[in-house]
């Protein structure tokens, strides 16, 4: 009983590299969203001259970090066999 849940458990339902192209398309998506996000309440907020030069310098950030992610995380998913 035991060995037949293992073996169910341990079923891929969804190849690794659809998944890997999944989580790419997921982040670039993401950062897209997170970056008209912050720009947009930038822009709301009343702010001082360098509190907004430092916003706008700061609002790219955690973009990149997504667009970073979804370049390295696939090649975790799916490793390439030699």
């Amino acid at each position: 009983m035991k060995h037949q849940i293992a073996q169910i458990l341990n079923r891929k339902i969804v190849a690794d590299d659809t998944v890997a192209k999944l989580v790419r398309i997921m982040c670039l998506i993401a950062s897209l969203f997170v970056l008209s996000l912050s720009l947009w309440k930038l822009a709301r907020l009343d702010l001082g001259e360098s509190q907004l030069f430092l916003g706008f310098l700061l609002a790219p950030i955690t973009p990149m970090l997504l667009i970073i992610l979804g370049l390295v995380l696939p090649g975790a998913i799916a490793p390439k066999s030699a």
